[in-house]
């Protein structure tokens, strides 16, 4: 983690540093081309995922039902609500340096990428211990309700991450591309996998890390520099170019966790289909949460600590935590650093990108991190 993504309100003075148009102003805004690139992707993607599965499905019933129950599993996760930011983005890589070339195999790597963001998703939820992803139940909860056994529903659900990522493995490996660009397409496809099982190592057992560092190997890496790196190369990028993207993508990457930090502590649970302050009752090290637990004092601190990590909280615990959250300035700070990293972000594709190429870049730019997407 544009479609789906709900609505947040700004704080205040974030909401006015955002407004393009004054009011009483009859200006048109300009439409965004990255968001109208995303829909046609994502409807290319959720045709593609959906014969996709459906193939793999008819292939493993011989198996039996166990295994049919699996890859089912995985297959409604990876069908479910996706906004396919990731192959949007490796379009737009691929169109930055080929404006004019086909699609195809772009979309097909987008498949691909599709299918290494199921398999996170699906190790993650398990790690996380969630119960919900895109308002369902994630696979390892599907699979113990279906197996009658809380370990055999998590084992399952590891394999069928597993399964999940050999499928993406062998749609990267057929993607038609001249020969000296494929190894350079496996190795980037690799190095985003290498890349966010770091990041993961730093979250789950690391209690040190710096989580913006953290953030730009987890999250960043599969999520913005990885996708735009492999549309950059699969269009037959230049070396400069590919560093143009790559310091785009690096603070954008970072800023998108962060605006997805808010999005979790403040969005609405029947459209984000995860349970209020998810991350907060989990004690995620998010930025929003250590500014916030830095910053509160006396009863605000109680109340902040009351909820934080705490998987037994009720919903008004966690509902006064995250008010917390507002009162110390942690949410508006957390704002205006995502408005820093745009503009690190932006200032890096001057002169290394066409006039085009930036107008879509900035569009990306400001779709992941609205909130609204």
């Amino acid at each position: 983690m544009l479609g789906s993504r709900p609505k947040m309100p700004l704080s205040s003075k974030s909401s006015r540093r955002r407004r393009r148009v004054k009011q009483g102003h009859a200006k048109a805004i300009p439409a965004n081309p990255f968001v109208g690139l995303l829909a046609s992707v994502k409807r290319d993607i959720d045709l593609r995922l959906e014969t996709f599965f459906a193939d793999k499905l008819a292939q493993v019933a011989p198996h039996g039902p166990e295994v049919a129950a699996m890859v089912a599993s995985a297959a409604r996760l990876g069908l479910l609500g996706g906004k396919r930011l990731r192959p949007t983005l490796l379009v737009a890589g691929y169109r930055v340096v080929a404006p004019a070339g086909d699609l195809e195999p772009a979309l097909d790597a987008g498949l691909a990428l599709e299918l290494l963001h199921t398999y996170l998703l699906v190790h993650d939820d398990w790690m996380d211990g969630d119960a919900l992803r895109r308002g369902g139940p994630t696979v390892h909860a599907e699979l113990s309700k279906r197996f009658k056994s809380a370990r055999l529903g998590e084992v399952t659900a590891i394999l069928a991450g597993d399964f999940v990522l050999a499928l993406a493995t062998e749609v990267m490996g057929r993607v038609r591309a001249p020969a000296a660009r494929s190894p350079l397409l496996l190795e980037a496809f690799a190095t985003m996998q290498i890349d966010a099982i770091l990041g993961q190592v730093l979250d789950v057992a690391s209690k040190d890390h710096e989580p913006e560092a953290m953030y730009a190997l987890k999250t960043g890496s599969y999520t913005v520099r990885g996708p735009l790196r492999l549309g950059a190369l699969l269009g037959g990028a230049k070396p400069s170019t590919l560093r143009a993207l790559d310091a785009y993508a690096a603070p954008v990457g970072i800023a998108f966790q962060l605006a997805d930090d808010l999005l979790s502590a403040f969005g609405n649970p029947e459209v984000t289909g995860k349970a209020l302050g998810n991350d907060l009752r989990a004690g995620k090290r998010t930025p929003l949460a250590l500014d916030a637990l830095r910053r509160a004092r006396g009863r605000e601190k109680r109340v902040l600590t009351d909820g934080f990590g705490n998987a037994r909280a009720s919903a008004a615990q966690i509902k006064r935590a995250l008010a917390v959250l507002e009162r110390t300035g942690a949410r508006e700070r957390t704002e205006q650093r995502i408005e820093e990293l745009l503009g690190q972000g932006l200032a890096a594709l001057e002169g290394g990108v066409t006039r085009q190429a930036r107008e879509l870049l900035e569009g990306a730019a400001l779709a992941l991190t609205s909130r609204r997407v």
